[in-house]
């Protein structure tokens, strides 16, 4: 699949853009704040829904145990889909050199975006959408793609931070088992359309907004050139097979 092409491209292309972030070497407050980023935003999302009177949340110990389920899972998917986008696609978009920190994000986060879409089209039938959003496809689906763009900036960015993919697998992990279970147990409900504004789903306006506005800090906050930029070309041959 789209993993093994870019391993091909990475290993015959020879374009110097730097290594795949395979490395899982990284700060431990970066796998902190991926664990701990998504809840916030949910917690944020649910919150403000209830605060509205327009949503409501019910827990008990079967959200635990499907909790645990899916995020045992999502380790196991999560990585092949951060390869391919983070680890080959941020590390190769940035090394277009292209005008502005963001823009290679939100390059890699249309790609993405778009790779989501059979999923939606071809593969969700109505019911399960509807356990998604109350909106019909046609308006869901622009809400996601301009959702998993924002959400790009912070992936991206945690990928040339840290010079590895796995704090966004972690995060990407996080994100599918606390909101997978929400749904389809129907722990959290909402009145009319008011998922649209508060749910935690990548769609929801808050949701992008909050990942949006992390996205803005991290890259205001970048003080290093990014860690997926290509080597100097004295250091090309030596780094090229190197996949950490």
């Amino acid at each position: 699949g789209p993993a093994l092409v870019a391993l091909a491209l990475y290993f015959l292309s020879r374009d110097g853009a730097g290594p795949l972030g395979l490395n899982p070497r990284a700060a431990p407050r970066w796998y902190a704040a991926a664990l701990a980023f998504y809840p916030l935003v949910a917690v944020i999302a649910v919150a403000l829904g209830v605060a509205a009177g327009a949503a409501r949340l019910t827990l008990d110990a079967r959200y635990l145990a499907a909790f645990g389920a899916v995020f045992a899972v999502q380790l196991i998917k999560n990585p092949i889909e951060e390869f391919i986008f983070r680890g080959y696609g941020t590390r190769t978009a940035v090394a277009l050199g292209l005008p502005g920190a963001a823009t290679p994000h939100l390059l890699v986060g249309a790609v993405w975006a778009l790779w989501h879409l059979p999923l939606y089209l071809v593969w969700t039938s109505a019911a399960d959408l509807r356990l998604v959003s109350s909106l019909s496809r046609p308006l869901f689906l622009p809400l996601l793609l301009l959702g998993l763009m924002a959400a790009s900036l912070v992936y991206g960015e945690l990928r040339v931070r840290t010079g590895s993919i796995w704090p966004g697998v972690l995060l990407h992990s996080m994100a599918n088992a606390i909101v997978t279970p929400l749904i389809v147990e129907g722990g959290l409900t909402f009145d009319g359309h008011a998922d649209v504004l508060f749910s935690p789903v990548a769609a929801s306006v808050v949701t992008t907004l909050l990942f949006a506005a992390a996205g803005v800090l991290l890259l205001r906050g970048r003080r290093t050139p990014a860690a997926t930029s290509p080597p100097a070309p004295a250091a090309r041959r030596e780094t090229h097979r190197s996949i950490s």
